[in-house]
């Protein structure tokens, strides 16, 4: 009994970490107290988009009426209401036999699917989520014994970390999804060191910016420079920020075989995190700004920061373009009076007083 008991815990924490391994818990569990079926459901109340559910040998059938309505004239139901979250107990402790085997919830739906007697396990019960395991067996078994219920009381602290551990993991992975789509929106190239200088995720910028190959590239999964003198600088820069001496960091300009403009790599110590979305043990965040590309998209990103509408995107555009006010009002074919009006808008979003403090405010945002 101690090595299936340690076999089980042993699975448990494997299916922590691959949500597809709780069939097997289930079975090996079912199996240990001599059930027939099991299922493990988890919801969240407030809809985060954490749903858990898996069954062994239980008919689906079953489970869809039971969710459907039987769950409501359960006579289970309220007595289990009472029982803490983390207790084990069998439903004769909850309703009398006699008396849950003459209800009609036992001839409407038990008999007809052949469950009996039942372990209940309520693994989370709070205002944010609720989580269940049911073991059953068939209608005409025996109830299941004191040292039944104990095995699964002994596994009930495991069952539940093993499904928290589910659910953070599963919070990172929409993290992580969300912080990767809103970095490949920028412009700007951005890439995330490990601690031992390995290059765990870059955007689509950088990924750009690599396949040209004329300034920054990776080698064996570490971030390095063309030039041999540039990577040497880049090197002793990403030692420093992964050891966190600096807390700004370092700026090196890359200069390019192509003869474009360097570009300008800023490296930003991160420190420690062992759940950041993007790579547990992140220490670095490389941000890479080519001065050559077309700006105009940066520029909307900023704009679109400070809320600005597309009528005064247009305007800042052609106030970035060099023209004063009234050549800008007669391009967009506005009148002064409104060129105007929508600057003073534009300035009182961006907190800005003159018309040079709003240029040089947008490209500072610009170039990162």
């Amino acid at each position: 009994m101690v090595e299936s008991y340690d076999t089980l815990i042993d699975l448990i924490y494997e299916a922590a970490e691959d949500p597809l391994k709780w069939e097997q818990v289930l079975a090996h569990l079912t199996a240990a107290v001599g059930g027939s079926g099991a299922a493990f459901h988890a919801n969240e109340i407030n809809n985060s988009g954490f749903d858990f559910g898996v069954s062994w040998q239980v008919d689906p059938e079953a489970l869809r009426q039971y969710a459907d309505y039987y769950h409501t004239v359960n006579p289970l139901a309220v007595p289990l209401g009472t029982v803490p979250a983390g207790v084990a107990i069998p439903d004769h402790a909850l309703v009398p036999r006699e008396r849950y085997k003459n209800s009609a919830f036992i001839h409407d739906y038990s008999r007809p699917f052949d469950i009996g007697g039942s372990i209940t396990l309520l693994a989370a019960r709070n205002d944010h989520r609720i989580a269940c395991l049911g073991i059953i067996r068939p209608y005409h078994s025996e109830t299941f014994s004191a040292s039944e219920v104990a095995l699964v009381q002994r596994a009930a602290p495991h069952l539940t970390r093993a499904l928290a551990l589910n659910r953070r993991l599963a919070q990172l992975d929409g993290e992580k999804r969300t912080l990767e789509q809103a970095l490949d929106r920028l412009g700007q190239a951005v890439v995330v060191l490990s601690e031992d200088r390995k290059v765990c995720y870059e955007n689509d910028a950088a990924r750009r910016l690599f396949r040209h190959g004329d300034a920054l590239r990776v080698v064996q999964r570490r971030l390095a420079a063309v030039s041999p003198i540039i990577d040497a600088r880049l090197g002793e820069a990403t030692r420093a920020a992964l050891a966190f001496r600096g807390r700004r960091g370092d700026t090196i300009t890359v200069p390019r075989e192509n003869g474009a403009h360097p570009l300008i790599v800023r490296i930003i110590p991160f420190g420690q995190c062992s759940d950041f979305p993007l790579g547990i043990g992140t220490r670095a965040i490389v941000l890479i700004t080519d001065p050559g590309a077309p700006v105009e998209d940066a520029a909307n990103d900023a704009m679109d920061a400070f809320g600005l509408t597309p009528a005064e995107k247009r305007l800042v555009h052609e106030l970035l373009a060099g023209r004063n006010l009234q050549e800008s009002a007669e391009i967009l074919n506005i009148t002064r009076a409104t060129s105007r009006n929508r600057l003073a808008h534009i300035m009182s979003k961006t907190g800005t007083h003159r018309q040079s403090e709003l240029i040089q405010l947008i490209l500072r945002a610009t170039i990162g």
